[in-house]
């Protein structure tokens, strides 16, 4: 008996870091001719009752885009078409505030038919046009990433240029209030080089009303940094990337008084108080894809354009989880449920009908 035991003891390390997961398709979108939701690939989310929220690029009604639901059982529902006056090419992931409004932008769309869109779907499917961009200076225009919503419902969100010709790539952080009134909080440079940095990604807001993100360019070596925008609307330069492998690519991901942050090749660290170094580095041709997300043990998880999912512990050990192919792909985001189920969508040309997927990773 006592020597079971030694071997059960022995055998516990192995078997715990032995987890493995279940690759099935919750849903596949419908046939274009159905005129349904077509090319999902931003972050998805979900509500306490299981039910998964998304955009897709294109189709609907319009063929401009929509936004979906998935049930826990794989049922997709059409929530709304966009036909071009209230936006096109909605490729953010959405925020819900307290009521279950959802909220999101448009690339492209809107009153000035080019420069995107704000916008919020009540839970009864009421679509809302809170903002269409005029595409001038300081304006700006495409903007690409969600928006983070504080506690009275004020938005804040960026743009990725800031003329009409698409010309300058700046970018700004603007708020949209409750009320509806438009400001830029901060404008980044037009033109390299930019210390400040310039194309910022999507935003991180915490308790105090100070917003956090990164750049895709620009900073002490032009290759992209983190900042904290204060709520004075000072900016804080935290960390600039070098240009080995830099170029920071998606939304921060904060615990405790750190952000993790993808780049072209590695995970990066970075302290709120400012300086960073990589936590971890991806094989040679392996680029991860901008967004992760982490687990409340600290685990981070996200996928790469080598199809596959990673895990990477809190020592900085990384796992692939998962190597996708043709008949089980995945997609560019993934998010976790409370069981630790993985959930992404899987873009066009995957699926039955080669309209995209929502795939999911059961951990066993």
């Amino acid at each position: 008996m006592k020597s079971r035991l030694l071997l059960l003891f022995l055998l516990l390390p192995l078997m715990a870091g032995a987890q493995t997961y279940t690759y099935s398709t919750l849903a596949n979108f419908p046939p274009s001719s159905d005129l349904g939701p077509n090319d999902p690939e931003s972050p998805l989310l979900m509500d306490q009752q299981g039910n998964l929220y998304g955009t897709s690029q294109s189709g609907g009604l319009n063929n401009d885009g929509t936004v979906f639901m998935v049930t826990p059982g794989g049922d997709v529902t059409t929530l709304h078409s966009f036909d071009g006056s209230d936006g096109q090419r909605p490729v953010s992931g959405l925020a819900r505030d307290r009521e279950n409004n959802l909220y999101g932008t448009t690339a492209s769309g809107g009153s000035f038919t080019w420069y995107g869109t704000v916008y919020r779907l009540a839970p009864d499917g009421t679509e809302t046009l809170l903002y269409s961009f005029p595409g001038k200076y300081p304006f700006g225009n495409y903007p690409i990433y969600p928006v983070v919503l504080d506690p009275r419902n004020n938005l804040y969100g960026v743009t990725t240029f800031t003329d009409n010709n698409f010309n300058t790539s700046g970018g700004a952080i603007f708020k949209l209030t409750a009320a509806g009134k438009f400001g830029i909080r901060y404008q980044f440079c037009d033109f390299l080089p930019c210390p400040n940095g310039d194309g910022p990604s999507a935003l991180v807001l915490d308790k105090a009303g100070n917003l956090y993100g990164a750049t895709g360019g620009g900073g002490a070596n032009n290759a992209g940094n983190v900042f904290e925008l204060t709520t004075t609307r000072q900016l804080k330069i935290l960390y600039s990337f070098p240009l080995a492998d830099g170029l920071p690519k998606g939304p921060l991901v904060r615990s405790g008084n750190n952000f993790f942050v993808p780049t072209q090749t590695a995970i990066y660290k970075v302290s709120v108080t400012g300086g960073g170094s990589v936590f971890y580095t991806f094989p040679s041709g392996v680029h991860p894809y901008r967004s992760i997300v982490m687990d409340s043990a600290g685990n981070i998880y996200g996928t790469t354009d080598a199809e596959t999912v990673f895990k990477i512990a809190p020592d900085g050990t990384e796992t692939t989880i998962f190597t996708g192919s043709t008949s089980q792909p995945v997609g560019p985001a993934v998010i976790l449920d409370s069981l630790g189920n993985l959930y992404g969508p899987t873009g066009q040309y995957t699926g039955a009908n080669q309209t995209g997927t929502i795939f999911k990773l059961t951990k066993n």
